[in-house]
């Protein structure tokens, strides 16, 4: 099996674990007593304002521009071939809200009570914010690492730092518990298995 679809199936099957974890009473007391300190430290208005911007590259209008920064980089270079870098980045957006939404409707797990007040009543797991976020930023490293534009610890750490932001935001802010934010990365990451999986399946069609 190639070594993309083992990780996408992997992704797959830890996030149905997650979930099915989360309905544990441990688990919940896990997040329950995150979510404790987490609103202790959203009472700062410094931690709020640095999480309200950490949150932004999951947001439905950032992800993709940064996936759209990443293609067009990739093609201004003329590294890699329009479909292969187009479908895949697309594909990784795409995906992802898919992704967390397939899983929503099958599980619809109650947000913390921060987020119920707001009147946030959408299903809590995975973080769609954090699973969007890490599937571009995970698959626009990849591929710019393979374009040879980026060398590939400074794109594997970039990536990692904004995904974690991105997660981490999510619970300062109080729109998700812990777990939501961990659905969100093995989810992300999964779909972005599947995107670059695609990329290299084009790249050496072409």
């Amino acid at each position: 099996m190639p070594p993309h679809s083992t990780i996408a199936l992997a992704a797959a099957a830890s996030v149905i674990a997650l979930a099915l974890a989360t309905r544990t009473r441990a688990v919940q007391r896990f997040d329950d007593a995150i979510e404790l300190v987490a609103g202790a430290w959203r009472r700062r208005v410094g931690v709020w304002r640095a999480a309200r911007v950490g949150t932004l590259p999951g947001e439905p209008y950032l992800h993709p521009a940064i996936g759209a920064a990443s293609a067009a980089l990739l093609l201004a270079t003329r590294r890699a071939p329009a479909l292969a870098v187009l479908a895949s980045l697309a594909a990784a957006s795409v995906g992802a809200i898919l992704a967390h939404h397939a899983v929503k409707l099958f599980y619809r797990r109650p947000r913390p009570a921060v987020a119920l007040a707001r009147g946030k009543t959408e299903p809590a797991f995975p973080s769609g914010h954090t699973t969007d976020a890490t599937a571009v930023l995970v698959t626009g490293a990849c591929l710019l690492a393979r374009a040879g534009l980026v060398p590939a610890g400074v794109a594997a750490i970039v990536a990692t730092v904004l995904a974690i932001v991105t997660g981490v935001s999510r619970v300062l802010l109080g729109w998700h518990w812990p777990t939501d934010v961990l659905g969100g990365w093995l989810a992300g990451i999964g779909v972005a298995a599947c995107a670059t999986g695609l990329y290299e399946t084009l790249l050496h069609a072409s």
